[in-house]
């Protein structure tokens, strides 16, 4: 991995800013990257960090389970928890590797597999970047790395719809169930 990743720690200093709301996004194996709250800047006590589309984060101490996600579209103020591990793909003309790819690539059971392995420390194990760099995993071309990258851009926006599909159909049977529209039989 460390042929493609660095780390990418840029640091925020919310508790500067005490008025200002700040977008703070979490990592978990179900969602991926998600926005969790807002807070505002006197909330904060430490720096946190900032996160860019198509960077990567994880919480060193959950991704054997999958806790790992790319970042999604975020606005230039979104950060994230100082105790997580940010990364980005590095430029690399000769061996480019595709965010899309590497973000299907993370979640699957291989993968997963590498990180439980690689794990360190003694009580609670721990997956730091450096650590995610020493990760040997194969090179696939990137006309290859296209068509999965492709695939999960498809699969995204399907289960989009699909989710705006099941807020309408949720709302008309509340609707339903409340009188305000007639139920067909």
């Amino acid at each position: 991995m460390g042929d493609f990743i660095e780390e990418a720690t840029e640091l925020a200093r919310p508790f500067d800013e005490p008025e200002k709301v700040w977008p703070l996004y979490g990592v978990n194996n179900k969602a991926g990257v998600f926005l969790n709250s807002h807070q505002k800047g006197e909330s904060f006590n430490a720096p946190y960090k900032r996160i860019r589309k198509d960077w990567f984060f994880h919480n060193p101490t959950r991704c054997n389970v999958g806790s790992l996600g790319i970042v999604p579209e975020v606005s230039a103020d979104a950060i994230t928890s100082p105790e997580y591990q940010v990364w980005r793909i590095k430029d690399n003309p000769a061996d480019p590797m595709l965010p899309g790819f590497l973000a299907v690539l993370i979640q699957t059971p291989f993968f997963i597999d590498l990180v439980q392995f690689n794990r360190v420390g003694g009580v609670k194990q721990r997956m730091y970047t450096e650590n995610l760099c020493q990760l040997r995993i194969p090179y696939i071309p990137v006309s290859e790395q296209r068509k999965y990258a492709a695939s999960r851009e498809k699969a995204l926006a399907e289960l989009t719809e699909a989710q705006a599909r099941l807020v309408r159909v949720r709302k008309e049977v509340e609707a339903m169930i409340l009188g305000t529209k007639p139920v067909v039989v």
